[in-house]
């Protein structure tokens, strides 16, 4: 199998220059780490939403930057996804103006996903993709996903690689304070982090070792303003980050 080492996966949030655009869009990344145990899945898929924010119809892409498969095509691939929709995969970039998918209206959602195809063989795929618009090309969030295959790990093994959760904060919208919920697969660092719509880290929530297993905690926003935050968790191989709302 081809080792990959990751220090970690990491979603930012960027905007060019706030005096000149607004952010454009959020990215909502669902799961980032897929075990198949099986080893004959004909297509493992990683899904992400990508909403509008802006006040403009928007041209949203979607750019391959590492592609780094156990095996070369066409044993392995992997195709990047517009809806049901997904392009070959040579394609390393795909956009909402091919005339297949119209730009992005605002408050509009784009379906997209990432779809890995292990043809052959015991390995472990590691994609990284870059979201974007045509309006502010130069901010992009990044998604990194890794999909893995081996027949001879056990059900119980799988269990734990896949029971990494981040659970939506309750309540939300909240004032001034709120709870999240989370839950380990294995023991490791865990770093959970909120930050702005400007990508900028106000607190930090956790940071310290845990043991595999559920956990919670509080978060009190009494010093920050309205608006909308991000929470993002790193546990291991493992990444998420969902949207939370303060309303004052």
């Amino acid at each position: 199998m081809k080792s990959i080492i990751l220090n970690s996966l990491s979603i930012f949030f960027f905007v060019l220059a706030p005096m000149i655009f607004a952010q454009d869009i959020e990215v909502i990344s669902h799961e980032t780490f897929i075990f198949d145990t099986a080893g004959v899945t004909t297509d493992i898929e990683f899904h992400f939403e990508v909403v509008n924010i802006s006040n403009e119809d928007q041209v949203v892409f979607v750019v391959r930057t590492i592609n780094d498969l156990p095996f070369p095509q066409p044993e392995w691939s992997s195709s990047l996804c517009f809806g049901a929709l997904c392009y070959p995969p040579s394609f390393d970039s795909v956009a909402t103006d091919d005339g297949a998918n119209p730009p992005l209206a605002p408050n509009d959602t784009l379906i997209a996903s990432v779809h890995v195809f292990p043809q052959a063989g015991i390995g472990t795929a590691y994609i990284q993709t870059q979201i974007g618009t045509f309006r502010s090309p130069d901010d992009r969030t990044t998604l990194n996903f890794i999909a893995t295959t081996d027949p001879t790990v056990s059900v119980n093994d799988e269990n734990i690689l896949n029971s990494y959760s981040l659970s939506q904060n309750y309540p939300n919208p909240f004032n001034p304070s709120t709870k999240i919920n989370y839950s380990v697969g294995e023991p490791g660092l865990v770093q959970m982090k909120v930050y702005n719509v400007l990508g900028v880290e106000v607190a930090a929530l956790v940071d310290e070792q845990k043991s595999t297993g559920s956990y919670s905690v509080d978060f009190n926003a009494s010093k920050l303003s309205s608006g909308v935050y991000f929470y993002s968790i790193s546990a291991n191989n493992f990444t998420q980050t969902r949207k939370m709302i303060l309303e004052k």
